[in-house]
Order: C-alpha cells, then sequence, then structure tokens
C-alpha cells in the first residue's frame, strides 16, 4: 500500500488532484451542503487539506447520520463566504470523489446560488468504481481508518483509496475541473469540536506564490495557514515559528503580518455576531484567539441574550394547554427520535401540539435550539422560546 510521503507513479505528470466529500442535509435540488473537505494531491502525494462547517440557513437535516448539529453551524460561513477558498483548490485539478455523482451535483447546486461563481467539472474520478465498494468496506479491505461521516475524515479515506488505485488505465480520460470565484478567498473556517489537526506543506504554499497573483493572494495564503495554526484557539512555539516562515516566504513583514491578524480576528468577531447570540464557546474561542494573537479585545457584547432561551436546568412552566410546534429531525440520548413520538410525549403532557408557528404557540421544539429553520426563526422573530428536543424530554420528565 502506498504511504503519503511516497509518489504514487500514476498520480505523477504535474496534475493535482482534489478529493472532495460534502455532508448535506438531504440529497434534492433543495437541501443544502453543512460540511465542505477537500484534500490534494501533487506527484503523488497529499500536500494539503481543507474543510470547514457551512451554514445552510436551515436545520442541518439527519443529525443522527453526520453528526452536525445547529449550535455547530452558529458561527460557521456561508457557502458563498468560503467560495473564493474552494474555487482555488478545485480550479485546475482533477475532481476525485467517492460516489462522484453525489458530491459534484451538491457542489454544483451550491455554485449556482453564488453571484460570479462558476464550475465546470471536467471528467473526475470515482473511488467507488475503482473499488466497486462503499466507502466503510472498501477502507476495511485495504486496512484503513474507518469514515466517519465527517466530511474530512472521509475524503481523507477516499485520498487514500486514489493512491492505492491510481494507475493509467484508472485515470484514462480524467480531465481537470475550472472553478471561478469572484469572492476573495482566505475566509474564515469553522471546524467540528475535537477535529484532527489538517495537514498541509509549507512547499505548496511556497510554489503558490508563483501564480500571476496580486497582493490579495499572498494575504489569502497567510490567513489560510494562520486559520490552520489555530484550529484549537492555540499557537505552539512550533506553530509561530512555522506562521514566521511563511510569511517570510510570502513576503509578508511584521507589519503586514500584525494586519493580517487583526483582519483574522476581525472576521472571527463578525462571524460570532452575525446571528446576534454569543454562546459561552463562542465567548471561549473570542479569548482564546485574542490572546493567541497578542490582540486587545473588548469583551463581546450579547444585545440578544434575552432571547436565548433557558437550559435544561431551568424552570419552564408550560401553561395547561399551551400550544407547542415542532420543526426538524430530532437526536435525544444518541438516538433519532421520529416528531411523532414527540408529539405523543407533548400531548401526555397535556400540550396542544400545533403545526404553524403564531403567537399564541408557547414553544417551539428543534433538534437543537439554535435551529435557522422557518419555524425557529418565526419563533425568535415573535419572541417564543426555542428549546431542543433533549431538553423538550427533560423539561416534561421534570414537569410530571
Amino acid at each position: 500500500m502506498p504511504r503519503r510521503n511516497q509518489a504514487t507513479p500514476g498520480l505523477g505528470g504535474g496534475k493535482r488532484f482534489a478529493v472532495v466529500d460534502t455532508e448535506t442535509t438531504g440529497f434534492s435540488r433543495r437541501d443544502r451542503i453543512v460540511e465542505f473537505a477537500c484534500v490534494t494531491i501533487s506527484e503523488g502525494q497529499v500536500v494539503d487539506e481543507y474543510e470547514s462547517l457551512l451554514q445552510p440557513d436551515r436545520d442541518p437535516g439527519p443529525v443522527h447520520v453526520h453528526g452536525i448539529t445547529p449550535t455547530m453551524l452558529e458561527s460557521a460561513p456561508a457557502f458563498e463566504a468560503v467560495a473564493g477558498d474552494i474555487a482555488a483548490r478545485l480550479d485546475g485539478a482533477v475532481l476525485v470523489a467517492h460516489n462522484i455523482s453525489f458530491d459534484l451535483r451538491m457542489l454544483s447546486q451550491e455554485v449556482e446560488r453564488v453571484r460570479g461563481m462558476s464550475l465546470d467539472v471536467g471528467a473526475g474520478v470515482c473511488t467507488y468504481r475503482l473499488t466497486g465498494q462503499k466507502l466503510a468496506v472498501a477502507a476495511e479491505r485495504f486496512g484503513l481508518s474507518p469514515p466517519d461521516h465527517s466530511a474530512l475524515t472521509d475524503a481523507r479515506v477516499a485520498a487514500e483509496l486514489l493512491l492505492i488505485h491510481a494507475d493509467a488505465a484508472a485515470l484514462a480520460g480524467a480531465s481537470q475541473a475550472s472553478c471561478r470565484a469572484s469572492g476573495k478567498s482566505g475566509g474564515l473556517t469553522v471546524r467540528r469540536p475535537g477535529a484532527p489537526p489538517r495537514r498541509g506543506a509549507l512547499s505548496v504554499l511556497a510554489a503558490r506564490t508563483s501564480w500571476p497573483s496580486s497582493l490579495r493572494e499572498s494575504e489569502a495564503l497567510y490567513l489560510d495557514a494562520l486559520d490552520r495554526c489555530l484550529d484549537d484557539g492555540e499557537l505552539s512555539e512550533y506553530e509561530r515559528s512555522w506562521l514566521s516562515i511563511t510569511a517570510s516566504v510570502l513576503h509578508i513583514g511584521d507589519q503586514d503580518r500584525e494586519l493580517l491578524h487583526r483582519r483574522y480576528f476581525d472576521l472571527l468577531v463578525e462571524r460570532i455576531l452575525a446571528d446576534g447570540i454569543v454562546s459561552e464557546q463562542e465567548r471561549w474561542l473570542h479569548a482564546q484567539v485574542a490572546a493567541a494573537l497578542e490582540i486587545n479585545a473588548e469583551e463581546l457584547r450579547d444585545d440578544a441574550s434575552s432571547r436565548v432561551p433557558p437550559g435544561p436546568g431551568s424552570d419552564i412552566l408550560f401553561e395547561p394547554a399551551a400550544k407547542v410546534c415542532f420543526t426538524g429531525s430530532a437526536v435525544v440520548d444518541g438516538r433519532p427520535v421520529a416528531r411523532s413520538e414527540l408529539e405523543r410525549v407533548a400531548r401526555a403532557a397535556g400540550l396542544e401540539v400545533v403545526g404553524t408557528v403564531t403567537k399564541r404557540c408557547g414553544l417551539v421544539v428543534a433538534a437543537d435550539r439554535m435551529s435557522r429553520s422557518g419555524k425557529a426563526r418565526r419563533a425568535r422573530e415573535l419572541g417564543i422560546r426555542v428549546v431542543s428536543a433533549a431538553d423538550f424530554v427533560e423539561l416534561v420528565s421534570r414537569r410530571r
């Protein structure tokens, strides 16, 4: 089995391969990508990894499958905000995915929504066709780490399968994609809690400085490197040294670096405040990044804090026959729970279940209290509490 630091002959010839994976809210034309990952292979080696959660501006869909909750998405960028970063990785690369038709269809749907962005997928490579097996089975067969329905992990497995199976016959007919975006690259990414460090190579950054690009491209490359180092909210001595070398390679002086650090921090603050609610996790991240970048930052002000629903420890007393509305799929204690089951629990507690959110509605129950479904948004506009399904079940059990 080829190792990552060994060149695979079939992947040489100067071609770049972008192995992508997406986690989505569903499978239809109206569904959205909630997580995107890309593993870049050049000359038979993994040289760059990129991934981010993406705000679909709706419920994330099957939480029990991909594990992505609305709270995890509250500060995630929209696809449009990172379109430049995605385009930089896809443009000029041969696209690869396991069941490529699905991932490219979802990507194409997102691209259609972004003004000034275009995607010609070319002729990509499907690792499902190379192996004839679904991803988990192929991973087990070849002794790889199992996929887990997170975009980066699954893209890594597909990349390994490409390295194993790539030869002239497998790549026959493959052609490069073309992807253009008018937006800036270097956007802030948001990752899953506990996400593993991303791999990358300084040589890739150095090589990209030879592109016919403006200073803005260099800035974007440095911000991308900074974002990679700040995955855990801290900068180790090794990471600080690596960033200094990166800045030197990109011809970015100390003063410009300070400005870029401020720009990165401002992007973070902008993303945190986008929904008007500041969670404790976001406050922690804000303080950690400010300390790591040595920025004197004011404490975050949450003007919408009064609208944040109480947690499970609060006493929420339902009035007799209060109206409750349910939205989205739900997971309670690690298992999916049908809406009909939640409605049964509500009726047993003496609550009236309604299908729409009105001023008379006393409570809206969603998969997660940070849900952005239409019903949840309407509830917030009307000042109605939104609670997670898990909190709802616990609150009802306490009320009995």
